[in-house]
């Protein structure tokens, strides 16, 4: 009896989908694009001629440096190069925070994050708006209606899908799942646009998922995180959607060392035309963040199917008997592996360390492996691991708080040697240690889910130094009233204090502070710089 396999066509899937393989080196676009101000948001014209972004904070922009976002936008030149920026300018740009978030209507149409009031105030409601292009520039932006569009986060980001009728945007709102989560809307047949859609737990963290971009075949998602194993402070990601509920996703994949780094990648999206991927990243920048490309390999064009909601039946062909053949046996080829080589030196004054390293295979591998290494006297270490997997790497020394990283190579075939410093920060009075995965929910003391990790970290510290009392700060930026700061801040330190108690640690050995906003460790100007801001730190006061 033949086999019929059932094929829906109705998903949303779109002619012209390719496949892309590793990207190159990111390199930054240049001076003619960036400048000592923060650039966000590139965003490509569908011809590719035309680059857009966000300006903040420059004295170009509509209200001066103190302007929090402008739209400028640079012409690709024939020698391939950019041209100077240019202010957008009104009606679309007015003294606000001002943000793109992408075309439709072969470009006529352009898609604003907020809404706009014509005196150039700041508007009190939230949402999207659009300008329509004419003969005489671009229309006064009006709102457009989104049911139950709402956020509580300072963040903007999204994206209008290559078809003009999906928008992904970035919000913290009713049925977030912490920090903020990623959203689908979908245009009507009458033009009107469905309440945000939360994309679901595979794809959005108890941290911060921002910055989406869906590829022009309505399945492949791009986005940042410091929701899951990254190598800096927000990674870029990417997942398939596996059916059209929009909750369904395969499992974030980093996109590599070749994209991401030590900084903060966000925006990374992939025009239409042209052969590079485009993103904003604070690494090597000429600035706070800067617009990088890097260029993709087209892998193969995939046959997709039309938007209809026909059923097709496909007949297989019957199975045929044949004769069993013997099993050969067949040596496996074995795995690539990968050298990580560099140095163990002393935070403070960069002196080596003899120091012991232990790798480990992370959770979720089909296998485990364990390694031990040991430094040279020079501090020097030289560790090979299989090629395409994630470990965890932790560095111990006598005399010094241990200090625990990640190399992630899951994904990634790039078969290059990598190169680590890793400091390590003396047991002694006075030395501070930020706690980078105890995060918060905005404007609460209440820990998100994920940060006892970090702290269960500290309470090992504390047990492994019997002797030891610290002090737990709280660190805010300096939005709002001060003293609204300072007092959550203060309650952010006891909530820490309170976990480490509660997992058999004296509290005569924790003592908790606020500060407040008084002692940054980063620019206020602009809101990637605020995070580093709002922080919770511990600090020996006594050995």
């Amino acid at each position: 009896m033949h086999l019929l396999k059932i094929l829906a066509a109705g998903c949303l899937l779109f002619a012209g989908t390719k496949v892309y393989s590793q990207n190159d080196e990111a390199q930054n676009v240049g001076n003619t694009v960036n400048s000592t101000a923060n650039e966000q948001q590139p965003l490509l014209s569908a011809d590719g001629k035309t680059l857009y972004f966000t300006r903040q904070h420059h004295p170009g922009n509509t209200g001066g440096q103190k302007d929090a976002g402008d739209i400028w936008f640079s012409e690709l030149q024939a020698d391939s190069s950019w041209s100077v920026a240019k202010n957008l300018g009104k009606p679309v740009n007015n003294g606000q925070a001002n943000h793109l978030i992408g075309f439709a209507d072969q470009g006529n149409t352009m898609y604003l994050d907020g809404h706009y009031k014509k005196d150039g105030s700041k508007a009190t409601t939230q949402g999207l708006s659009v300008s329509r292009k004419s003969g005489s520039g671009w229309s006064f932006p009006e709102p457009v209606d989104i049911p139950y569009y709402y956020t509580k986060s300072e963040h903007i980001s999204g994206a209008v899908h290559a078809s003009g009728n999906i928008l992904m945007v970035t919000l913290q709102s009713y049925d977030t799942r912490g920090a903020e989560d990623l959203y689908a809307l979908f245009k009507r047949s009458d033009g009107s646009w469905t309440e945000p859609k939360n994309l679901g737990s595979t794809i959005n963290t108890p941290y911060q998922e921002m910055t989406p971009f869906l590829a022009p075949d309505g399945k492949t998602l791009y986005f940042a995180s410091n929701g899951y194993e990254g190598f800096g402070s927000r990674d870029i990601f990417m997942s398939v959607r596996l059916d059209d509920s929009w909750k369904k996703w395969s499992k974030p994949q980093n996109l590599g060392a070749s994209v991401n780094t030590e900084g903060t990648e966000l925006f990374y999206m992939i025009p239409e035309a042209g052969n590079f991927a485009y993103l904003s990243s604070t690494q090597n920048s000429d600035g706070m963040g800067d617009i990088m490309k890097a260029r993709i390999k087209e892998d193969a064009e995939e046959e997709q199917q039309a938007d209809t909601f026909d059923v097709i039946a496909v007949e297989e062909p019957a199975a045929t008997e044949e004769a069993p053949q013997p099993e050969v046996e067949t040596e496996k080829p074995a795995p690539a592996t990968v050298t990580i080589r560099g140095t163990v030196r002393n935070k403070n004054n960069n002196t080596p360390i003899e120091a012991s390293m232990m790798v480990t295979s992370l959770a979720g591998d089909s296998t485990t492996m364990q390694q031990e290494v040991k430094t040279n006297a020079d501090g020097s270490f030289e560790i090979a691991i299989e090629q395409g997997r994630n470990y965890a790497l932790v560095v111990d020394a006598d005399g010094f708080i241990k200090d625990r990283g990640k190399i992630l190579l899951s994904g990634n075939d790039n078969s290059a040697d990598i190169t680590r410093q890793i400091l390590l920060t003396p047991i002694e009075v006075g030395a501070t240690v930020k706690l980078e995965s105890v995060l918060f929910d905005r404007g609460t003391a209440d820990m998100l889910p994920g940060s006892e990790e970090n702290l269960n970290e500290v309470v090992e510290f504390m047990k492994d130094n019997p002797n030891v009392t610290i002090e737990v700060s709280g660190h805010t930026d300096n939005q709002g009233r001060a003293d609204l700061n300072l007092l959550l801040s203060k309650d952010r330190a006891a909530s820490v204090k309170k976990y480490l108690v509660s997992n058999g640690i004296d509290t005569a050995r924790v003592e908790d502070k606020g500060y407040g906003g008084t002692k940054p460790i980063a620019s206020n100007a602009i809101e990637e710089e605020r995070m580093k801001n709002r922080r919770v730190e511990f600090t020996i006061l006594k050995k």
